[in-house]
């Protein structure tokens, strides 16, 4: 479909030097009497050009009588339209006889996108595509931004021309609030040039701001301000410095913010360059400097920052001004671990002061929202729910919100393998292409050695997603059986295995060997469905949330959706030794392969994998349980059966692992200790 498309150019930000909120800023003049014909006599000669030339990787496209590609702006506050014209010199130009939405990326084709709201809080863009005589659009009800979801070209209007080797795209775009001089909103482009056959390749794709699915989160647009023609703009300079980083490696990641003291709705902001040197064009008056960016990475380590000091500034019409260095300083935990695990004492009276310190540590690592459970004594103990589903709307999190279980699934599904295994329906060592061969392998002979066995222990040698080649291609790493290698693939394999053997949908199986078994169907979903819709949490990055995207068909490897109060009923079950003999727990977690320890993994436990569970021989006993990080949910469950105890936490942000680990910290693992650490160092 034309969404999926677009979800799978890209959905991470790419940063470049230049400006605003991608790299990008252009003004808009006011004008009156422009008509939407493609023609472009009415429109005014002397209006800036700015050029649309970045590609995918974050490089500047050569512009040539090949291709070349430029945009003007200009609004009339009367009508509320902001007006577009972009011209594309391009010596081959391919457009289909019949309209191929769903194909525009194989043509000559342009993508507008356009946020009227511009809020920090990550309002959306409404995607507007051009494919000669087509016109559409993605404003479905994925989107978080309910501006977006009711968008239409009821409010839009476009008109192509071609003369000789350049095209003409004319645009007009009406808001529903006022335009007025001084004001901002988010517009890009994303141009598909093809310069082949479009039978043979897909198109070059190009974007004004660097980065691609600008409609999957807030902040991937530029920014277009609305000059007064009587107040020409001012220019502003500086630096931004972060301590203890070296500016070689992390002042080209720091984004500015200006933003008028005197009217909030008014800001700009821009990337610093390779030595913390920015400029901006604003118009005059006051404004607060600050940092775009809380999290960032200081010597390739997470870290929270903030200004130390506040920074302001004035800007003056027509001139130049030098704004004082915005030093940031990095922020230090906002609470003290204990000396032991709080989860070891962990008592009714508690949960108040566990909340508070879970919503402060969710502030700081801004994490929108959460869902957290807590075990001891083989029993929940507490159970609560943190934080906004949809961080635009404000929509709380509630009892029954949904998050995506990411891997977390691969746990599920395995406790249903080892419950057929133990019944002899499968056999964990016999090769899975007796089953039901693999044909996108069937090539590579290494493949007939692959177990189930293997699968659920990661000792396949299949990539963990294929499409992590550069071909796209699946192939085996290492001869299976021999070493670690976490993959994704191999557990769709055998999901598709099982569901052969058991010639009924998969779903049904997982249901029925899980979810029943343990109790925890009653909020557990695996793909598309009313429930999931209505009760689904947003994904964010960067502290913004992006649109559903939600799965077809179970993906056990990872598309569950659930909840930690009804999660818990599984961790429970396995802690109760339920579902299972004690003969097939005791194979369940029976250690099959080591998993390496890499820099920075914490805690630093030896780790081994088992039968679709990760295991650790921690200080407190046997440790066993999954992550899952699908991009922006992170997740963790673990177990600690000595002490019949365990967490589990679920989270809708891509710096969700920093809250995890956090809190692992806080409930299980307490402070370091100090002269174990001054011993190391």
């Amino acid at each position: 479909m034309f969404r999926s498309c677009l979800f799978l150019i890209a959905v991470l930000l790419l940063a470049t030097d230049s400006h605003a909120d991608n790299g990008e800023i252009a003004h808009a003049a006011p004008l009156s009497g422009i008509v939407i014909d493609g023609e472009l006599a009415d429109w005014p000669a002397e209006l800036p050009r700015y050029a649309v030339r970045t590609n995918g990787d974050r490089e500047a496209v050569e512009q040539n009588d090949s291709f070349a590609a430029s945009f003007r702006a200009g609004y009339n506050p009367a009508e509320r339209a902001v007006y577009i014209a972009l011209e594309i010199v391009d010596d081959v130009h391919v457009v289909p006889d019949e309209a191929q939405p769903d194909e525009w990326a194989r043509f000559d084709s342009v993508i507008a996108y356009v946020d009227f709201n511009h809020t920090t809080t990550g309002s959306g863009s409404a995607l507007y595509l051009v494919l000669g005589d087509h016109r559409s659009m993605h404003s479905d009800e994925s989107s978080w931004d309910a501006d977006v979801a009711a968008a239409s070209w009821d409010t839009a209007e476009a008109a192509v021309s071609r003369r000789g080797t350049t095209t003409v795209y004319e645009w007009r775009f009406t808001s529903a609030r006022e335009l007025a001089a001084n004001s901002v909103l988010g517009i890009d482009f994303l141009i598909a040039d093809q310069d082949a056959s479009a039978e043979d390749s897909p198109a070059s794709l190009v974007s004004w701001g660097p980065g691609f699915g600008k409609s999957q989160a807030g902040g991937r647009t530029g920014d277009l301000l609305l000059v007064d023609a009587e107040s020409p703009s001012g220019r502003l300079t500086g630096r931004i410095e972060l301590a203890g980083a070296d500016p070689e490696t992390n002042a080209s990641r720091l984004r500015v913010r200006a933003r008028s003291t005197r009217n909030p709705a008014l800001w700009l902001q821009t990337l610093a360059d390779e030595t913390g040197a920015f400029a901006i064009d604003l118009p005059p008056g006051r404004y607060e400097l600050t940092s775009v960016d809380r999290m960032t990475r200081v010597d390739e380590v997470p870290k929270v920052v903030a200004p130390a000091t506040p920074v302001f500034v004035t800007v003056g019409q027509g001139a130049e001004t030098v704004a004082p260095t915005l030093r940031l300083a990095q922020v230090p935990l906002p609470i003290e671990l204990p000396e032991r695990g709080a989860l070891f004492g962990f008592e009714p009276d508690d949960r108040k002061a566990f909340d508070q310190i879970v919503e402060t540590l969710m502030e700081y690592f801004q994490v929108p929202g959460a869902s957290i459970a807590l075990i001891r004594d083989g029993a929940l103990v507490h159970h609560s729910t943190y934080g906004s589903r949809n961080a635009y709307s404000a929509e709380a999190v509630a009892g029954d919100t949904l998050f995506e279980a990411a891997s977390v699934t691969k746990a599920v599904f395995a406790f249903a393998v080892n419950r057929m295994a133990e019944r002899g329906e499968i056999d964990l060592d016999r090769p899975l292409h007796t089953y039901l061969p693999f044909e996108d392998i069937a090539h590579d002979r290494r493949y007939e050695k692959i177990t189930a066995r293997h699968v659920l222990s990661h000792q396949t040698g299949f990539p963990n997603w294929r499409w992590m080649n550069p071909d796209g291609k699946i192939d085996i790493k290492f001869y299976p059986g021999i070493q670690y290698g976490y993959s994704g693939e191999g557990f769709e394999y055998l999901g598709r295995v099982v569901a052969h053997i058991a010639g009924e949908p998969l779903e049904t199986v997982v249901r029925r060997e899980a979810l029943a078994v343990l109790d925890f169907e009653k909020n557990t979903f695996f793909a598309d469905g009313p429930e999931v819709v209505d009760q689904a949490a947003r994904g964010h990055w960067a502290g913004m949330a992006g649109p559903h995207d939600f799965p077809d068909e179970i993906g056990v490897a990872h598309s569950m959706y659930t909840e930690a109060r009804t999660f818990s009923n599984f961790m429970l079950g396995l802690l109760a030794r339920e579902g299972l003999s004690a003969e097939g727990y005791e194979k369940m977690l029976e250690p099959q392969v080591a998993t390496p320890l890499e820099p920075g993994d914490e805690p630093q436990w030896p780790g081994r994998y088992g039968l679709g569970f990760h295991m650790m021989n921690s200080p407190f006993g046997l440790a066993y349980g999954h992550g899952g990080n699908n991009g922006n949910f992170t997740c963790l469950f673990e177990l600690y059966p000595d002490h019949q105890m365990g967490f589990v936490v679920f989270t809708n942000a891509d710096t969700g692992s920093l809250l995890v680990n956090t809190l692992r910290d806080y409930l299980v693992i307490g402070a370091p200790d100090v002269e174990e650490v001054e011993d190391q160092s």
